[in-house]
């Protein structure tokens, strides 16, 4: 053998390709490449040297926030997606105190977590918008707003009902993000500070807030009322009205309309005397509140309703791109077994397969359970599939396939002229109500089928392989138990047939649950199945005689064939369908 580095290389081309060979030319456009590289390389190096030169200008050169102008602060502000970084920027100087806005707070409460509502800074700005747009709680200051966002323990203070005297600090709040009636309450105060209303209440029916008709009324759950708290500068926080004034006008008046007036005199007196805006300002902030939560909703929502698009968009692509990928390869694979299975007999059986180009993992699917269970490592990873791997299992499916041709398994030839009953009745069933493709498509068609065939068990073979057809044994058990006389072919011995097999399916659907093995109710193994059917013909003889004997009797013929008269009595048709109807013990 002549090793590599000997081998004689071969010119590419003749002598004679080169006598109109232009070597001035090839130079040229040698030197024009050359001379564009350079042009491109030239610029590049320059662009990349002024760049730096720009940065290197500008190093180590820092402007301090504060020194912003205030507009260029707000907008940098309100890209704050974190009320808590807000907080800390916005109290670290009154300059940025004074910048704080409604629209910069609320805004960056919804921003905070745009998948869900329910969670985090966006369910603790949506409670306290409830109470806004209710217009039931002291409208809160832009200020105000961003410390019950922030806030750690209880703002009661002094008058907490969760304070610690050793350490003199309030309680701490719990982690489910609530603000009761506007204000930050730990669990104490919202169980000592609370009253429950009765069901008869007139505050029950105020509504839940409607801007048309605000309800004025704070709940801090259903039919659960707290008071107002006052800080130690004399501010009002929480409800408007408190359950004092509540309870007063539910003693006072009786008619609703009488009722829902006074609580709105008490709402101006609370705006009047207890609030820092009057009922006319307090009406266009809480407008003014409202309509920024709403437009920072819908553009969240939106924001969010976009990205899932993209990504979904993003990921049927990609699954698109995978399916196609996938698909060209099985069809390689598919086409490859058939080259190899063309000379089988049995070809089609063995072949058929459907294609589903919707489903990543299933593409393709073969109908007979054996060459779906040979093929599935390769159907389900067919970048694996190796040309050899293809080859070798469906050499395999072929020899299986060819043996069953060779022993001419679906005659059924070993049972065609049995004397046992049950294999007769096989054999019955096998020849009306199967197909050869029906049994290969049974899950009990597996290797150890192929196997017991191979082993010239035919019959082994063919009950198992029935265990896996629906129905199949117990159609085979009613033909094995009622079979007509020899001498009687009339309508009568027919119907009287077809009633015990309707008798023998039931015994047989009621037996076999003592006895599978499968993951399916109709599946069993060899010996369950033989003790299955002992059982089952067992049962079928004591109610075959149990039936016999009834209609035997004289008194019971009489109550079958009289009509039914009246109601209640029952009929002929209700009786036999009693006598053939299975006992339960």
């Amino acid at each position: 053998m002549t090793s590599r580095t000997l081998r004689k290389r071969q010119r590419a081309g003749a002598f004679s390709d080169d006598i109109d060979f232009d070597l001035e030319e090839l130079l040229n456009v040698h030197e024009e490449t050359g001379i564009a590289y350079r042009a491109e390389r030239d610029a590049k190096r320059a662009k990349d040297e002024e760049q730096a030169e720009y940065a290197d200008a500008f190093s180590g050169y820092e402007i301090a926030l504060t020194d912003l102008p205030a507009l260029c602060i707000e907008r940098i502000m309100g890209m704050l997606d974190s009320p808590s970084d807000l907080y800390n920027v916005a109290f670290s100087s009154k300059l940025l105190m004074n910048i704080v806005t409604p629209d910069m707070v609320i805004r960056s409460a919804v921003f905070n977590n745009m998948k869900r509502k329910d969670v985090g800074y966006r369910k603790t700005i949506a409670e306290i918008m409830q109470h806004v747009s209710s217009r039931s709680i002291h409208l809160p200051s832009p200020h105000r707003l961003l410390r019950l966002l922030n806030a750690k323990t209880c703002e009661r203070g002094e008058k907490c009902f969760g304070k610690n005297l050793n350490t003199g600090k309030s309680m701490t709040l719990s982690g489910t993000h609530h603000r009761t009636c506007g204000m930050a309450l730990c669990d104490n105060c919202i169980k000592f500070n609370s009253t429950k209303i009765s069901y008869n209440h007139f505050a029950n029916d105020l509504g839940g807030g409607d801007d048309d008709k605000p309800s004025r009324v704070a709940f801090a759950s259903w039919r659960t009322l707290t008071n107002p708290h006052q800080d130690d500068n004399g501010e009002w926080h929480g409800p408007l009205v408190g359950v004092l004034e509540l309870q007063q006008i539910q003693n006072s008046y009786s008619e609703q309309d009488e009722k829902v007036e006074a609580l709105s005199g008490f709402v101006q007196k609370a705006l009047t005397e207890n609030s820092n805006h009057c009922p006319s300002h307090y009406e266009e902030k809480a407008v003014a509140y409202t309509e920024i939560y709403e437009a920072a909703e819908k553009e969240a929502d939106d924001y969010q309703e976009k990205k899932e698009k993209e990504q979904m968009q993003k990921y049927d692509e990609s699954r698109q791109e995978r399916i196609t990928k996938r698909l060209t390869k099985l069809r390689g694979v598919h086409a490859q077994m058939v080259d190899i299975m063309k000379e089988c007999p049995m070809k089609d059986l063995a072949m058929e397969c459907s294609w589903n180009e919707e489903s990543e993992r299933n593409l393709l699917k073969f109908e007979c359970a054996f060459v779906q269970s040979t093929m599935s490592d390769l159907l389900s990873a067919p970048s694996n599939a190796s040309k050899s791997a293809v080859s070798t299992r469906t050499e395999t499916i072929k020899q299986k396939f060819n043996i069953l041709q060779e022993k001419d398994f679906f005659s059924h030839a070993s049972i065609a002229n049995s004397s046992n009953r049950f294999r007769k009745a096989m054999y019955e069933y096998c020849v009306n109500n199967l197909t050869p493709d029906k049994l290969l498509k049974s899950s009990r068609a597996d290797a150890t089928f192929f196997q017991l065939v191979e082993e010239n068990k035919p019959t082994r073979a063919l009950v198992r392989a029935l265990n896996g057809v629906e129905k199949a044994l117990e159609d085979i058990f009613s033909l094995s138990v009622a079979r007509p006389n020899d001498n009687e072919q009339d309508a009568i011995a027919e119907a009287r047939v077809a009633r015990y097999r309707k008798l023998a399916t039931v015994v047989w659907q009621k037996k076999k649950a003592d006895f599978r093995s499968g993951p399916y109710p109709y599946m069993m193994d060899m010996q369950n199945l033989k003790e299955c059917y002992t059982a089952c013909i067992e049962e079928f003889r004591i109610m075959k005689k149990n039936a016999k004997d009834y209609v035997a009797s004289a008194d019971s013929r009489a109550f079958l064939r009289r009509e039914a008269e009246g109601a209640g009595i029952i009929s002929r048709q209700e009786a036999l369908n009693l006598v053939f109807a299975p006992k339960i013990y």
